[in-house]
């Protein structure tokens, strides 16, 4: 009996070591291929939100220069631009929060100045008071406009990294 114990084990162990082998190259190839794969989806989700993004970059910089001055209708044609590209991006991806995005952009369009305020302010048909409220909830729109861009850009950054 001694000697049939020591052919099992020596059966049991000749089998065992290359079954774990097998077994962790299994768990490691599955491991790396799971891990290519959110990286290729990773790669074709930032494809696609790339133009988006980018508009997004291009509407700050937009914004940044209107941030220097007082904002007529006519000051505003390539912002009305950027924002009918937003509200396309906004149907391709509406689970994005970019309807913020078009919603302080709305709020900075209703607070422009009348294109003739320079003719009417130094003939008095305008109060100062009320040009300046104006001026005011144009740096307030454009700040909140700003934060909602922030937080659609970090939104998208973080679905892609």
């Amino acid at each position: 009996m001694l000697g049939s114990d020591a052919t099992q084990d020596t059966f049991t162990s000749s089998w065992t070591w290359p079954a774990v082998v097998g077994l962790a190259t299994l768990a490691v190839t599955t491991y790396f291929s799971i891990d290519q794969v959110r990286k290729s989806q990773r790669t074709r989700q930032a494809k696609r939100f790339q133009a988006d993004y980018e508009l997004l970059n291009e509407t700050v910089v937009i914004l940044d220069k209107l941030a220097g001055t007082a904002a007529q209708k006519a000051d505003l044609t390539t912002l009305s631009e950027l924002l009918s590209r937003i509200k396309q991006a906004e149907r391709r991806f509406p689970e994005l929060p970019l309807g913020t995005v078009v919603a302080h952009i709305d709020a900075y369009r209703k607070t422009t100045l009348p294109d003739d305020f320079r003719r009417n302010l130094s003939t008095k048909r305008i109060p100062l008071d009320d040009l300046l409220d104006l001026s005011r909830q144009q740096g307030a729109a454009i700040a909140g406009t700003l934060a909602a861009i922030g937080t659609v850009q970090s939104e998208i950054d973080r679905r892609t990294s």
